[in-house]
């Protein structure tokens, strides 16, 4: 199952306001911060933007197909159950996670004592090994909306292989 066919490349991206008195969920942890994402759902960034990466590499269309905003059944919603659910689409179409690499762009809070920890959820959320996934994370230097801490951007690839 090692042909070119068999791989398939999703690309996700989100982004949300930040606000001070809101909660800053990453990868489904709960990170102790004075701000956090404005959000419809749990406002969790990075989850939302593997979600995009994992149901583009699918073929499944975008999270606001799935689970839209416009929706008050999504209102508050845990992202890490609708992760879970992207990920039993994925197996229904014959597929698994290779891999699944994200950047997170923040200026405030510091990640760097944070990733491992978002590394390890990440993986148990997706049912996968923590080696199969990469967490990173940088400051956008000051510059932008990020720089001036208004909001949070993260970026993922993943990779996903059809089962023999």
């Amino acid at each position: 199952c090692n042909s070119f066919g068999d791989l398939m490349v999703g690309i996700g991206f989100d982004m949300h306001k930040l606000a001070e008195g809101e909660t800053l969920i990453l990868g489904g942890v709960k990170l102790d911060s004075k701000i956090g994402t404005v959000a419809h759902s749990d406002g969790d960034v990075v989850l939302h933007s593997i979600i995009d990466a994992l149901l583009g590499a699918a073929g499944l269309g975008d999270i606001g197909d799935h689970f839209p905003d416009t929706d008050q059944k999504y209102k508050n919603a845990d992202s890490s159950l609708l992760t879970k659910e992207v990920v039993g689409m994925i197996d229904k179409k014959g597929m698994y996670i290779v891999n699944i690499d994200c950047t997170i762009v923040l200026e405030k809070p510091k990640l760097s004592a944070h990733k491992n920890s978002i590394k390890e959820k990440v993986a148990e959320i997706c049912g996968i090994k923590s080696d199969q996934v990469n967490i990173k994370a940088t400051t956008n230097e000051k510059t932008g909306f990020i720089g001036r801490g208004e909001g949070i951007v993260v970026h993922s690839v993943c990779e996903l292989q059809k089962s023999e």
